[in-house]
């Protein structure tokens, strides 16, 4: 009888794992690219949500709180630029699961940290893993799909945003079910382990043999039209990080919510994201690369304007909301546009540009900590309204500078 129940045991633990390998042999690119971007961007969503809880368990300040978000960028400097340069080359697939591997053992430790100093090196750790990720699959992804740039890249930053928009609600999820906000790291690390089986299964091609010299990707830097999107990039996503990264605490203070239901406020932001990135996917051509990103930055900016001169909570919802529709479409723009200078060689200038957001996000996050600790978070998000005006300027100059 005994024999019997274990063979039988044995045969439903075969059909479970036969079943699970037809599931991730039928996630092929770009959706592994796309699910990956989000896992990573899921990780970084945590962060914010969790800052409360950090800020109450281990006794800091908004300044030090600022740094979770200054060690993710940091590692996220290198550890992008070196994702989007392997994507160009051998072994990337090798590469890609490897980081994941890391990513999950180190969400996982997230749970065990009862000192700040060593939770900031282990934010390190993730970043620096975790980072290369999205870069990778965006370099793969634009290898294959090169005639579909544009709209791949904006579903590509479309589910990175569901993945923004997730985080929040997992924070406050596990929270409410008596888990902490450790519980949401726990999750995605799980999220992690099942995505491996997932790209080992995926069918990539090999990367195109070219006689470039790997040490040419430097070269980018000095390209005028480089430099012009990618300090763009810089302004756009610091704008972008900085608003949604203080955004749980901004509520809590200045609209009273309950900190185990601050998570929820982010999500009504990201919403507007997804919808913005998600409609201008749908879009023709010629009006996203022309109009759409003056009149897009400029409903931004007036936006973020009236959100912080309206009193009714309902009210700052919707300009919240508003907010992400129309900030949200900028970095997967700058993004098509800057790499579709170098189509061949679409791992490299993800690099380039990967490392000017994640510098936006070194400064930008510790910047406003700064601000929020001497005047409120309040003057740090008028801040923000300042930085608009140059990039608009910028989307109405940009012809001159890209000719």
């Amino acid at each position: 009888m005994f024999l019997s129940l274990s063979n039988k045991l044995v045969h439903l633990n075969a059909l479970l794992l036969a079943g699970f390998g037809r599931l991730v042999k039928g996630v092929k690119m770009p959706w592994t690219a796309f699910i990956a971007n989000g896992l990573w961007v899921l990780v970084v969503g945590l962060m914010g949500p969790s800052v409360p809880f950090i800020i109450d368990e281990f006794s800091i300040n908004y300044s030090q709180a600022g740094l979770i978000f200054s060690f993710l960028s940091i590692a996220a400097l290198f550890g992008a630029f070196l994702g989007g340069w392997v994507s160009d080359y051998q072994q990337r697939k090798r590469v890609w699961m490897i980081c994941i591997l890391c990513l999950s053992i180190s969400l996982v430790i997230v749970g065990q940290v009862s000192n700040f100093a060593i939770l900031l090196f282990i934010i390190f750790i993730i970043s620096f893993f975790g980072s290369p990720i999205g870069a990778l699959g965006q370099g793969i992804m634009l290898q294959m799909f090169p005639e579909k740039r544009r709209k791949y890249l904006f579903l590509c930053t479309m589910f990175a945003a569901f993945g923004s928009l997730i985080a929040p609600l997992l924070v406050s999820f596990t929270i409410l079910l008596g888990s902490g906000w450790r519980g949401a790291f726990y999750v995605s690390a799980l999220i992690g382990a099942l995505l491996i089986p997932a790209i080992a299964f995926s069918k990539m091609p090999k990367p195109v043999e070219s006689n470039i010299n790997p040490l040419s990707i430097f070269q980018l830097f000095k390209d005028s039209r480089m430099i012009f999107v990618g300090f763009f990039m810089f302004l756009c996503v610091g704008v972008d990080v900085g608003f949604a990264y203080w955004l749980a605490e901004y509520f809590i203070i200045h609209a009273g919510i309950a900190p185990e239901l601050s998570g929820f406020t982010v999500g009504c932001y990201l919403a507007g994201i997804i919808i913005g990135r998600f409609l201008n996917a749908l879009g023709p051509e010629k009006i996203l690369s022309r109009k759409l990103p003056i009149i897009g930055l400029t409903a931004a900016a007036l936006s973020l304007f009236l959100f912080l001169n309206v009193d009714p909570i309902i009210l700052k919802y919707l300009f919240c909301f508003l907010f992400g529709i129309f900030i949200g479409p900028a970095f997967p723009s700058l993004m098509a546009l800057g790499t579709n200078f170098y189509p061949d060689r679409s791992g490299a200038a993800t690099a380039v540009l990967f490392s000017m957001m994640s510098l936006s996000g070194i400064v930008f996050p510790l910047f406003l900590g700064a601000l929020g600790s001497a005047w409120g978070i309040e003057t740090a998000y008028y801040s923000l309204l300042i930085i608009m005006i140059p990039i608009i300027i910028g989307a109405f100059l940009r012809k001159k500078f890209l000719s």
